[in-house]
């Protein structure tokens, strides 16, 4: 007995410490745990529920007729965070998506074929439409082609031009707005079983601008040295709510105002961003990263690049 509690001791002293947390990535998990609670629920609510994209999506209008969103990718992200995509790939894999299709496909199409259990343990509910907000990535538009011949619901998509030199026309803003008024809306609407309300949308899309402010200040901030924030893996969080199902809600004017707050207060004492391993002081080096964390082994590298 006691060889075998001396064992359990070493490996205990031996395991990763436990990643520090800011309050606000505590209401973030918060958000998102009750988010997937009301996705649980959706149908016995009465509620419709569109998937859609990360990129251009249009949260705050699906807000406004009353649907609740699904994001693919933030689901195929977060399970490879919680190190849960390997199975759903190789499940994938398995009905005959090829090894070279893109992991963030096959780890949705693999939940789906696992029960749709999604990230936080309740179970996602089958889409009532399917939402392509196109903004450039062909994997988009391939993933919602098999989605559609998964749950067999209506699709509409939303083309958003390519801005060459970063320049917006009034023929692009009238392709947009045309694609809006004569397609997304109506086919929106037709799901939802009512009409939009332009004021209720105004107001979201208000809170979306309240919300978006903190976070440019939030990005402003890494002016300061040493800097506040950790751009690449802080940034999972940073953008989190804005870029996901909190578009044009409450809880992302006060998640914003939380996170600002605590990067200003890290400014005034002079720390870094915070790290697994709590906040960093000293500011040796800045590295710019192109592409997507490791979401596997997400904070393995963070407390790496941290040290």
């Amino acid at each position: 007995m006691s060889v075998k509690i001396s064992n359990a001791r070493k490996v205990a002293s031996t395991a990763a410490p436990k990643a520090e947390k800011d309050q606000s990535q505590k209401r973030q998990k918060r958000m998102i745990a009750e988010h997937f609670k009301k996705l649980e629920t959706s149908k016995e609510d009465g509620r419709k529920v569109v998937y859609t994209f990360v990129p251009g999506n249009l949260t705050e209008l699906i807000g406004s007729l009353g649907m609740l969103p699904v994001l693919p990718e933030i689901n195929a992200l977060q399970s490879g965070m919680r190190k849960r995509s390997g199975d759903y790939i190789a499940e994938a894999e398995k009905s005959g998506h090829s090894e070279d299709v893109c992991t963030y496909v096959k780890c949705d199409i693999g939940m789906l074929k696992s029960g749709n259990i999604g990230p936080t343990g309740t179970r996602l509910p089958e889409p009532d439409l399917l939402l392509l907000s196109y903004t450039g990535c062909f994997t988009f538009m391939k993933w919602f082609e098999l989605l559609r011949e998964e749950y067999g619901c209506p699709v509409v998509m939303l083309h958003v031009p390519y801005q060459a030199n970063g320049v917006i026309t009034r023929e692009m803003r009238s392709y947009v707005v045309d694609q809006l008024e004569k397609e997304v809306i109506p086919a929106m609407e037709k799901i939802a079983g009512g009409k939009l309300d332009m004021d209720d949308l105004a107001r979201r899309m208000e809170l979306s601008a309240q919300a978006e402010d903190d976070l440019v200040a939030v990005w402003e901030s890494a002016k300061h040295r040493p800097s506040p924030i950790d751009g690449y893996f802080g940034g999972v969080y940073y953008i989190g709510p804005i870029f996901s199902a909190f578009r044009g809600t409450e809880d992302a004017v006060a998640y914003y105002r939380e996170l600002l707050g605590e990067v200003e207060a890290r400014m005034a004492r002079g720390e870094g961003p915070m790290s697994p391993d709590g906040p960093m002081s000293e500011e040796k080096y800045r590295l710019v990263v192109e592409g997507p964390p490791n979401w596997t082994s997400f904070t393995d590298f963070w407390r790496m690049f941290s040290k």
